[in-house]
């Protein structure tokens, strides 16, 4: 059935299989659209005849439809897409924890893909994006904490401030392994947001 596995088009509340053609299994001959018409219990593909040039075709497609089936006179078929189907198809097929990651790393907006893919994955889509950055924020923030704490909370104003060899020694001792390239950027006052991202870079997974 269609409907229920939505990828570009948008077939409302329809669900149904259309039928393209059909042979017959003593001949092995393909049996023409005149007596396809007549069977009955399907819905059967509408025809356009006449019509050879492709680029023809690919105007006629409506950005709500996928295309046609071209059917050849050796009985040969081949699908001629709409641009806009071929534009969403391969947003979609890209979509994955990977990509929103890579956008998200990049500082790219989120929100200029949602806006082209159809509204079933659009809060897959977001809550994923979401579920990232707020991974993001809670490492930042883990850091952020231990580092002030150790460099400057630990210490009252008459102590001298910790060295980096024991502020080394701390971060190796107390956070976990893969926060530490994070800490010695905080200590050496440098951008610290790629690392993070980089140890949020997950599997690959279409979503």
């Amino acid at each position: 059935m269609v409907g229920k596995n939505r990828i570009v088009v948008d077939y409302g509340d329809y669900e149904g299989l259309v039928l393209l053609g059909a042979f017959n299994t003593e001949t092995g001959n393909e049996i023409p659209y005149s007596e396809l018409k007549l069977l009955e219990g399907f819905d059967i593909v509408k025809k356009y005849d006449g019509i050879k040039d492709y680029n023809t075709l690919k105007q006629m497609v409506d950005n709500n439809a996928e295309g046609f089936v071209v059917r050849f006179s050796n009985g040969d078929r081949m699908k001629i897409k709409g641009e806009e189907y071929i534009r969403l198809h391969r947003i979609m097929t890209n979509i994955s924890t990977t990509g929103i990651w890579e956008m998200l790393s990049n500082g790219d907006n989120v929100n200029e893909l949602l806006k082209d893919v159809p509204d079933e994955f659009y809060q897959k889509i977001k809550n994923y994006a979401n579920e990232l950055k707020y991974a993001h924020y809670q490492i930042s923030e883990q850091c952020g904490k231990s580092h002030y704490y150790f460099r400057y909370g630990k210490y009252s104003d008459k102590e001298v401030e910790p060295t980096k060899k024991e502020y080394a020694e701390h971060v190796m001792k107390h956070s976990h392994p893969n926060l530490r390239s994070v800490m010695f950027a905080m200590w050496d006052g440098k951008p610290y947001d790629k690392i993070i991202w980089n140890i949020l870079k997950p599997e690959f997974k279409k979503l």
